[in-house]
């Protein structure tokens, strides 16, 4: 490790920077792909065929774990504010 550039640390930033900046968007997409399918196809006069409640129901699934995903990335990142403001030191967060 150098004395001013800290390798390790850019790394762990590139790393998680690829997973949230493309896994989480890409899995979205996934859940919506997923969610149109099992919505079905509209014909015409409004009718709805090939509806499949599986797959909406995976996709919800999809869409829950991204979310949850997020909201755990938020607090990760003010976990710091968050413990010195209420007391609460959650993932990881250290008492100073």
């Amino acid at each position: 490790m150098s004395a001013w550039f800290n390798y390790i640390a850019t790394f762990k930033i590139l790393v998680f920077g690829l997973l949230l900046g493309a896994v989480l968007p890409a899995l979205f997409a996934v859940g919506v792909r997923v969610n149109a399918e099992g919505a079905g196809v509209a014909v015409h006069d409004g009718a709805v065929v090939h509806r499949n409640p599986m797959l909406v129901a995976l996709s919800w699934v999809i869409f829950a774990l991204v979310l949850a995903l997020v909201i755990i990335g938020v607090l990760f990142i003010a976990r710091d504010f968050i413990g010195h403001h209420t007391g609460l030191y959650i993932l990881g967060a250290k008492r100073k």
